[in-house]
């Protein structure tokens, strides 16, 4: 008599970890789309049994050879019989994630569809995310996906996930298809995948190569909101901004503790640029807030600061799929920025000049009424435009690209350029850099979610790519990344001295001219 789902799952995990014996509708429904499987009347694997170690390997050959059920592997080619409709089915997944050394930025022809058919409609990003969700669920997106023996996507949490399919940017491409067909229910098990994600853009696939992805998460997470399925560390960070002003809700005399060590505050009654430094960046990185105040000064710019008034830019609300909230603190920040009548707005963070670039326009349809610009902006126009001395650093130096400022943002070269003016610096690029650059795990709400996730993509960050550089400095220009990244360190004990440029900037600018 031929043994039950459940009494075959029950032998599987004696020499299996529980991990491995996925049983769950979402990891069946996922791991269903394989070429194998391009028949409707295919059903659903029973099982699914996950295998990264050739021990394991070893394991479950000897085991399955005296059991009467159906194996498929997923690279296998062949069809069906009757009689293995009448048993249980097992998938073995024993691939090898691809690593990021093997994709190629070359485009696919579907990728220059998508941005055109893009560009054709509303240039808003829920449109733009409309339209992502549309073109991956379209049959030829979804064709590409069945052709394939074997996946060849990345993502950069999978390998907390031992690889799981249902965990990567493949698995979250078909709980969203099996949500908005309806073959899916929005399960708890769902939404953590749906959260478990850095929105780092980061996404590369045979069947959706960088068509944005992440904006389709961004849409999926609004949806999962208004039926008030949030995650709760969200919810709650939604009413820490509204009663303080900073996602984890600490006071407001912490905030700006590093304008103590100003001694001649001078701030312009009518200034033509407001500095805002932003909570992660007032918060966490001070001496990146107190660094930028100071270039500021040396350059006799005419600025003012918002202090306790400043509140957050809603980043993390957006991220998270909170919009009714996110807009609703966008339109209070509006009215501060009206009032000071500046003509530029410039932050530090990544993450501020994101969401005051992209999100602010393109969700909240609200528009900042001044020029925007990231530090390194700034600082870039200001040594090309002027005179300056800049003192010499004999060091070794890689710059690490955020995500928010880099591939969201198209911000690559400011960063660099400015370091390029330090006299005796030596610049070393990581392999994988600009677009290609490896995400510090930090983004899209994920460390709020699963901060244990984004130390781990930390740590392959620097394992991978930083340490075998032999630099003596990593820099960075976002709070976050700075601030997993000395958590990472921290922790692993690996030796690393990690700046934000305008840390390194600070540090060098000794004269500017008078103003006349």
């Amino acid at each position: 008599m031929m043994n039950s789902t459940n009494e075959i799952v029950d032998q599987i995990r004696q020499f299996l970890s529980n991990w491995q014996v996925l049983t769950d509708i979402e990891d069946r429904y996922v791991y269903s789309f394989e070429k194998i499987y391009s028949k409707a009347a295919y059903p659903l694997p029973d099982i699914v049994v996950r295998i990264n170690r050739p021990e394991d390997s070893i394991k479950f050959s000897e085991w399955i050879k005296d059991q009467d059920l159906t194996l498929i592997t997923r690279n296998l080619r062949g069809s069906w019989t009757e009689n293995d409709h009448k048993k249980v089915t097992i998938l073995l997944d024993d691939i090898v994630r691809p690593e990021m050394s093997r994709i190629s930025e070359d485009p696919k022809n579907f990728r220059y569809l998508f941005k055109h058919r893009m560009n054709k409609n509303a240039h808003s990003i829920y449109n733009n995310i409309s339209m992502a969700i549309h073109f991956m669920m379209s049959e030829e997106s979804l064709s590409t996906c069945l052709q394939r023996d074997v996946w060849g996507g990345y993502c950069t949490i999978t390998p907390s996930y031992k690889g799981i399919e249902t965990w990567s940017s493949k698995g979250r491409f078909l709980l969203i298809r099996g949500l908005t067909r309806r073959d899916l229910n929005l399960s708890q098990k769902v939404i953590d995948v749906i959260y478990a994600c850095s929105k780092c853009g980061n996404c590369f696939g045979e069947c959706f190569e960088q068509v944005d992805f992440h904006k389709a998460i961004t849409q999926i997470r609004q949806i999962i909101a208004e039926k008030k399925l949030a995650p709760e560390v969200f919810q709650a960070t939604a009413r820490n901004i509204t009663t303080t002003g900073d996602p984890a809700a600490t006071s407001i005399e912490k905030r700006f503790a590093w304008l103590k060590k100003v001694s001649d505050m001078k701030l312009s009654d009518k200034p033509d640029i407001l500095y805002w430094a932003g909570c992660m960046v007032s918060y966490r990185t001070p001496k990146s807030a107190f660094a930028f105040y100071n270039i500021l000064k040396k350059y006799q710019a005419d600025f003012t600061v918002l202090k306790k008034n400043e509140g957050c830019c809603g980043y993390v609300l957006f991220s998270s799929g909170l919009w009714k909230e996110a807009k609703k603190n966008a339109k209070t920040i509006i009215e501060k920025i009206d009032k000071l009548g500046i003509k530029q707005l410039i932050t530090p963070c990544s993450g501020c000049y994101y969401t005051f670039t992209k999100l602010f326009p393109e969700i909240a349809d609200i528009h900042l009424p001044c020029e925007i610009l990231h530090s390194s902006q700034f600082i870039e126009n200001k040594l090309k435009s002027e005179q300056f001395s800049l003192k010499p650093i004999n060091s070794r130096i890689t710059y690490h690209d955020p995500c928010s400022l880099g591939r969201h943002c198209g911000v690559y070269d400011p960063p660099r350029n400015i370091l390029k003016m330090i006299p005796n610096l030596k610049i070393t690029e990581m392999d994988l850099n600009r677009s290609q650059a490896r995400c510090c795990g930090g983004g899209g709400g994920l460390w709020n979610y699963n901060h244990q996730i984004s130390l781990e993509a930390a740590s392959t960050r620097l394992y991978e790519d930083f340490l075998p550089l032999n630099t003596d400095i990593l820099t960075t220009a976002c709070p976050l990344c700075q601030m997993n990244f000395r958590i990472t360190a921290k922790r692993l004990s690996i030796p690393l001295k990690v700046n934000d440029i305008t840390e390194v900037i600070d540090s060098v600018l000794i004269r500017t001219p008078e103003k006349h």
